[in-house]
Formats: structure tokens, C-alpha cells, sequence
């Protein structure tokens, strides 16, 4: 994660790995909140009702979490941690689902294992970076509202939020990358005939 943006899971991925019989069937995808985890987290129990453990971890900008669902401590869910951290993934969720083959296969094993699930479920997953937003408060008299659609073409990325009229005109939030942001006050400045005003508004 840098101050511009945050990298995530681009798309759902899954990745098996086998050991003497023990199968971790792994998937990483994409999570906004905590929330989002419990639904996956229910929807890999309902699917795999059979299985021995489901394991997992995830990790949201500024908190994360991992269980070991009755493997040995540490063997499981702190590893799939370390692979979100070594990729520097935040967002992101991981569940390992292990059916135990009949042999034990000792810690070194089990952190392998779920280690190897979790990274190949990475790599299909792929990775997406997230630039940072900024939101813009704007506010057009209406002989200059042609200008919301210009804005619109010329920002990349821009979307407004919130808007309303008055007695004298428009306000709207315009939310958009860092990096359109200059664009922005360029055209205000060259279209809005000295008649527009906008400030930075509160994230």
C-alpha cells in the first residue's frame, strides 16, 4: 500500500495443493469490510461441510484477523497472512479448506501447505491497484451546467455523489483519482468564466 492508493485481489482466485493425502483447496478474493469475509467465511462451510478445517485470514487497511480452525497454532492462518503482507495486499480475504487424507503431517507441513494454497490462489487471483480519491466540492451557476458533462469526459474516474440546486445555481461533491484532480481545477479555472467556485471537501 502507498499514500496514492492501495493494492487488492483483482478478481476471485483459487489454488489447490495436495500432501499425502490431504487436500487445501484456497481462495483469495476481494473484501470491502469484515462483513464481506463472514459471507465468504459461510459460503466455504456450506460448500464444504465435510471438511476438517477452514482456515483463514484477511486484512482491511488498518486491522486484520486469522484462525487456525483447530490446526496446530500458527500453522495455518498466520502463514496465509504473511502471504496477503508479502504482497502487500490489503481488501483481501483468504480461506484454506483442508481435508485431512489420513496422515498427519507435522507443522513444517501444515505451514507449507497452507502457505502453497494461499499463494496459488494468489496468482490466479492476480492483483489491482486502487488509486486514491479525492472528493472536490463544486458549485456552478446555472448558465454554466453544460460544464458537469465536460467535466465528466475530461476527468477520468469522475463521479459525483451528492448534488442539489438552489435560487442560484448547482452543488455537487465531484469524487475522482489524485491524479485527475489537476484536470479538474484546469477546467474550472479555463470554463467557469469566473462564476464557479470549488473547494476540497472532507473524504
Amino acid at each position: 500500500m502507498t499514500g496514492d492508493g492501495v493494492l487488492v485481489p483483482a478478481r476471485d482466485g483459487r489454488g489447490d495443493f495436495e500432501d499425502r493425502g490431504s487436500r487445501f483447496l484456497g481462495s483469495v478474493f476481494r473484501m470491502p469490510d469484515e462483513a464481506a469475509f463472514v459471507a465468504a467465511l459461510a459460503g466455504a462451510r456450506a460448500k464444504h461441510p465435510k471438511a476438517r478445517h477452514h482456515c483463514w485470514a484477511w486484512r482491511l487497511e488498518s486491522t486484520h484477523r486469522f484462525h487456525d480452525d483447530g490446526e496446530p497454532g500458527g500453522t495455518a492462518g498466520r502463514p496465509m497472512l504473511q502471504v496477503l503482507d508479502s504482497a502487500g495486499l490489503v481488501q483481501a480475504g483468504v480461506i484454506v479448506v483442508r481435508y485431512f487424507g489420513g496422515v498427519k503431517l507435522g507443522t513444517g507441513g501444515l505451514v507449507r501447505a497452507y502457505t502453497a494454497a494461499t499463494q496459488r490462489a494468489l496468482l490466479d487471483a492476480g492483483t489491482l491497484f486502487l488509486e486514491a480519491r479525492e472528493r472536490w466540492r463544486v458549485r456552478l451557476p446555472f448558465e454554466r451546467l453544460g460544464l458537469r458533462a465536460e467535466l465528466e469526459a475530461l476527468c477520468g474516474g469522475l463521479v459525483w455523489t451528492e448534488a442539489a440546486f438552489d435560487e442560484a445555481g448547482w452543488t455537487g461533491t465531484a469524487e475522482l483519482p489524485v491524479s485527475a484532480s489537476a484536470t479538474l481545477a484546469e477546467l474550472l479555472v479555463e470554463h467557469g468564466g469566473g462564476a464557479v467556485s470549488w473547494e476540497k471537501a472532507a473524504s
